[in-house]
Parts: C-alpha cells; structure tokens; sequence
C-alpha cells in the first residue's frame, strides 16, 4: 500500500518480519555516551531489540529532531532537512545540521553507502501506516534492515502529546536524561502555551476550520483525529470540517477533491500545509485560481499556515500552539 507524494504523505514498503533483533550492529571505536551499557525496548511493530545500547543513530528527520531535543543525538539523518536555498527545514528542529550526516533531502532518496559508512547501531524512523517505515525507500528496506536493527514509532491516530511521550520512553532506553532543567522548563512552557490555546478555542468556538494541503492538479481535505497536531487541537476544542469520503485505502488520512469543488466544504477559517512539498495558500499564494479566491475565508484574511510533521517535542510544539492562540484570538 502506497501513499500519494502529492497529498500529505507518501507511502514506503513494511520491513521485514516481527523478530528479536539484537542492537549490536558495527561498533565505533570512539567511546561513546551509554557504550557498554545495555538497553531494551519494544517498538510499535512488536519488534524487540536488546543487548547493547546504541549510541551511533541514524534517524529520520523529524524522529532525529524529537530525539536532539531529549538529548540524544544522531550521527545520520534522511528525509526534508533543508530547503532549496539552503536554509534548515522546521523539521529539522533544533539538529544541528552542520554536525550529521545527510542521507538525502527528498523523498525516495537515501544514500545506503553513506548509511554503512556512518557504522550505524540503530536506525529510527516514524510510521504513518502499519509497519510503514518513513522516507526508507521500498526498494533498500532489505538492505537497510540487515546493516542496522530499526525501531519505528507509530503516529496513525495519536495526539502530539501521546507522540511526545513515545519519544520520550525511547530517550530514556537510549540513556537520556529526560529530567533534565532545560526540559523541565520546556515543559512548563508547554503548558502554559496548552492552556492559552485552550482560552482562544473558546473565545473561537463556532468558527469551523478547514485543513487543507494543496497541489496544482488537487486539494486534500484532512480528516483531523488522524493527524497528531491537529487532532490535539481538536481536544481542546477546535471544531473542523470532517471530509465525507476520506481514502481508506491511504490510512483515512485526507480526501482527494479537484480544485473546481474545494467550495464543498464551506469554513470559517483554513489551515493549510505549509510544508516545503506543498504549493503555497498564503495571502500570496494561487492567485490564479478562481475558486480559491473566492472561498469567504480567503477573502477575509483567515489563513492559518500549518505542518502536520511537526518534531515531537516540547521544545517545538509550544511555538506553534503559541501562534495558533494569537491567530484564534484575532479571528474570534
């Protein structure tokens, strides 16, 4: 099963089968945080991996930012890190890009022998899809499971918060502090952020919000519970527009509509996918097409830029539920 590019995912090929894998993998010389210490950890497809913790991380991107955050660092990441002018992707997070080493920035693109080079122990990826591992091409996942065990977090159906603590219990396995002062406060800031976004939603109830990610051929209306930002949005009290015939067959994530019909689903207001693969719907975007233009929450300025692969961290969560907040309370 395959995801479509042009909508809000694309699709990668299931590793292999469930099994008890061991994280020895190649070793470096250089000791490193946690080397010689012993780990165990289940990941979302039942697979367990035991024996000695890996220190040497290859990950994908917004998983790598997720980790960094918690304090545990790739040496290897793949996926979206940097556009084309070369300034860092937000799914990079706080990476630093200048210290990891890229295995490729577009989708189906990772560079196995940069891979094996890096002597990996462990590669980390998320999952949209049942045993789906993210932007790990089908056509190497063979290869690529036999030079390092994997661990693939699940984020189908679950709210940022749930996905901030996979990643958290994954840290801790891999040695981190996850108590540490810095992330203490950044916690605190979370919360605050949590509760003003939840004071907007009630000054904006009423107000139906639309989310979109767009194309030059189609739009895809997004079913909200599916995605982890919004569907933590949704719990505190952001009512949006439900597609009627989400494609089951792409985990029910988004109905696909031509842009002659995006007008079927009328809303106060419209998040649209702001990231680097998705054509613009700013104030200044698709100015050519007529229906888009048309739409009452276009023309009164009520946009609301969003990205569903935003890292699972406190760290950057909070900026965006801080944003959401300012913009609720200006449209209430």
């Amino acid at each position: 099963m395959h995801l479509s590019r042009r909508g809000f995912l694309a699709g990668t090929a299931a590793l292999g089968a469930t099994g008890l894998l061991t994280a020895c993998g190649y070793q470096d010389e250089t000791p490193t945080r946690g080397a010689g210490a012993t780990w165990s950890f289940t990941d979302d497809r039942g697979r367990k991996l035991e024996g000695e913790r890996p220190t040497r991380i290859v990950a994908q991107v917004t998983a790598a930012a997720a980790l960094w955050d918690l304090g545990v660092k790739s040496v290897g990441i793949f996926g979206p890190s940097k556009f084309a002018d070369g300034k860092p992707d937000p799914q990079a997070g706080g990476v630093d890009l200048n210290t990891v080493t890229s295995l490729g920035n577009v989708w189906n693109e990772f560079n196995f022998d940069k891979f094996v080079s890096l002597n990996p122990q462990l590669l980390i990826s998320v999952m949209y899809l049942k045993d789906q591992m993210w932007y790990v091409p089908d056509t190497q996942t063979e290869k690529i499971d036999k030079a390092a065990p994997s661990v693939g977090v699940r984020l189908q159906d679950i709210s940022m918060p749930e996905g901030i603590a996979k990643f958290i219990a994954l840290a801790k396995a891999l040695g981190a502090d996850t108590e540490t002062p810095a992330i203490k406060a950044a916690k605190e800031e979370y919360e605050k952020a949590d509760a003003a976004l939840a004071e907007a939603a009630k000054k904006a109830a009423g107000l139906k919000i639309l989310l979109v990610s767009a194309q030059k051929d189609a739009v895809y209306v997004s079913n909200a519970p599916k995605f982890a930002t919004s569907k933590h949005y949704q719990s505190k009290g952001l009512d949006f527009v439900t597609p009627e015939a989400p494609d089951e067959s792409q985990g029910g994530y988004y109905q696909q509509i031509s842009w002659e019909n995006i007008g079927k689903y009328p809303a106060d207001v419209i998040m649209y996918d702001n990231r680097g693969g998705s054509l613009s719907l700013g104030p200044d975007g698709l100015g050519g097409v007529p229906t888009w233009a048309q739409l009452p929450a276009v023309k009164a300025g009520k946009l609301i830029p969003w990205n569903n692969e935003t890292p699972f961290s406190y760290q950057r969560f909070t900026p965006q539920l801080t944003e959401l907040a300012a913009t609720l309370n200006k449209f209430a």
